[in-house]
């Protein structure tokens, strides 16, 4: 049964209003809540605290800065998943399924073999659930390559175009100023122009560092509550 994208959102631990003042920062071990003062860049979202620990193993994902839950790209990355979603009965059936039983007063490890009993007789198999959840990963994966491209681009465009600018005034004004007093005016006037593309490139850089830090942190919540969910089923074969 093929989930739709509200469904799938859905299946994900989401930012809650009332949780003001926890972020997320991330290594390339963990992510972890801490109660910072969040930094209001693109929008008042926070993140919420997730039940168990967030573990990660992606390769060299880092957030250098603080960044926040972007809901834009959250909607992203689950229409992503969307779009990729296997048929049949795979991990985002399982994980709709165990969240169904969200109410019952059971264990967690409980409601997973419930729900891979129920399921099982559909052809679902833990084998069958990591590897789908692997595939969701290179999905998610994929999507954060053409942000990486995206982001180049954007780099290229509004910041160094503009460093080319600046060296090119700093030029002209170095030969403008041999010219002496006839070109004082024209000097001035690079001068006030450089002043201008100074300010435009730090608001640029800090608008695309800020994108690409939301992005990372947004990664990191979605890949990392997938990879917590198959490290849990993993362990249904042990118990």
């Amino acid at each position: 049964m093929a989930l739709n994208l509200n469904k799938i959102k859905g299946l994900f631990i989401v930012p809650e209003d009332e949780t003001e003042g926890i972020v997320i920062k991330s290594d390339s071990k963990k992510v972890e809540n801490t109660k910072e003062p969040t930094k209001k860049v693109v929008q008042k979202e926070t993140i919420t605290k997730t039940e168990t620990p967030i573990k990660t193993s992606l390769n060299k994902t880092e957030v250098e800065n603080q960044g926040e839950f972007n809901q834009q790209i959250f909607n992203s990355l689950t229409k992503a998943i969307s779009d990729a979603n296997l048929p049949g009965e795979d991990y985002l059936e399982f994980v709709s399924a165990l969240q169904a039983m969200k109410g019952i007063d059971l264990a967690e490890s409980v409601k997973m073999q419930t729900v891979l009993a129920t399921l099982s007789t559909k052809g679902l198999t833990i084998q069958k659930i990591v590897e789908s959840a692997d595939y969701y990963l290179k999905v998610l994966e994929n999507e954060k390559d053409k942000f990486r491209q995206a982001m180049a681009q954007q780099t290229q465009g509004k910041v160094d175009g503009k460093q080319k600018q600046i060296k090119s005034l700093e030029e002209e004004n170095t030969k403008k100023a041999e010219q002496i007093k006839a070109l004082t005016e024209q000097i001035e006037h690079n001068n006030q122009q450089m002043d201008k593309i100074k300010k435009d490139i730090a608001e640029a850089d800090e608008k695309i560092k800020t994108t690409e830090h939301n992005f990372n942190v947004t990664y990191d919540f979605v890949a990392n509550q997938i990879m917590d969910k198959v490290e849990k089923i993993k362990n249904l074969s042990t118990n």
